[in-house]
Parts: structure tokens; sequence; C-alpha cells
């Protein structure tokens, strides 16, 4: 057995979520798929804080839409950590320290980190959504989607309306991303 389905096998046994998601602006999407890569803090942002750190999420909601961007990348979960090792869960820490940098604990994101900078190839991409406000098809994405289209990646307009409203992850589901990761790693 290749080292690939062994750990798809381990993967998939812990749990752990099939799909990473990449929230970006539009502006962004070009040189991210020219580079094959995503680098912390570089681009377009409304997060002004240079943590150096590369977010992917379980899961995507309004609030993470409304913050990062109106692209969101939805990456094979597998391929990606293959690619990029050093992928691991956001451990929030103690509820003093988060107290400084948030009002509430952050589990809005469900977040996974990479250090710098996130490789991948365009097939570990499974399909980019283009989340729109007004109607399906807002002008502004149109010469994006036509540049999705030639170069054959899978996208879709997807609603904000039709995203989860809740800001907050339960605290259960990110007590399982992070049991499930353990797991994951004991093999």
């Amino acid at each position: 057995m290749d080292k690939l389905t062994v750990l798809k096998a381990h993967w998939e046994k812990s749990k752990l979520s099939p799909v990473f998601y990449h929230t970006t602006f539009m502006e962004n999407v070009l040189s991210i798929l020219k580079d094959q890569k995503i680098v912390a803090n570089k681009g377009k942002s409304i997060c002004k804080t240079n943590n150096g750190i590369v977010s992917l999420s379980d899961r995507i909601n309004k609030g993470i839409v409304e913050f990062f961007g109106n692209v969101v990348f939805e990456f094979d979960a597998i391929m990606l950590f293959n690619k990029n090792r050093s992928i691991i869960p956001k451990i929030y820490g103690s509820l003093t320290n988060i107290n400084k940098l948030y009002d509430e604990r952050p589990l809005f994101e469900n977040e996974w980190s990479v250090p710098n900078k996130l490789k991948f190839n365009i097939k570990d991409i499974s399909k980019i959504l283009l989340i729109t406000s007004i109607g399906f098809r807002e002008p502004s994405f149109k010469g994006l989607a036509n540049t999705l289209f030639r170069k054959n990646i899978p996208f879709s307009f997807l609603h904000e309306r039709w995203l989860s409203d809740k800001m907050v992850t339960d605290m259960t589901s990110y007590l399982l991303r992070i049991r499930g990761w353990r797991r994951f790693m004991k093999y």
C-alpha cells in the first residue's frame, strides 16, 4: 500500500473533515492560482494582524465570508495535508489569553493553521465558491469565472443567504476535531 492510501485510511478513521476552506478576496485569486501557494498575510485582507499563519477552516459561514472575502477555495484536505505536513489544528489556549484578542472564544473559524505558506496543485482544489449577495451572478465575478472556466477549475456560485449565520462553532464540534487529530497523529 502506498503512503497516500495509508494516509487517507487514517484520516477517514479519525473522522476529520474531508475538506479545508480558505477564504480570500477576489483580487487575490489569480496570483494564488498562478503561484499555486497561499502566503500568510499577502494580498488584500481586512485582517490587519500579521501573524504569519495561513488559516484554513473546516466549514464556512457568513461571518468568515464577511471578514475574509467572497471567494472560497475548497481543498481536498488529505491531498493538502500530504503536501503541507505542518498543517495543525488551531488550539485556542487559555480563556484569559484569548480574551485579550477576542470578545469570546473565536471558534467561528474552527481553523487549522499552516506557518507562512500553503503549497498545492490545481487538482487539490475540489471547487472554488464565488459567494454572491446580489442575485446569483454578480457582474464583478464575470472575469474571474471566465478565467476559472478556461483553466478547467471547478467553480460554483453560492448565495450568502445559504451560509450558516452561526458565528461561534459549538464547543462539541471543536473538541471532536481536536480529538480526531490526536487519533490521527497516533498512526
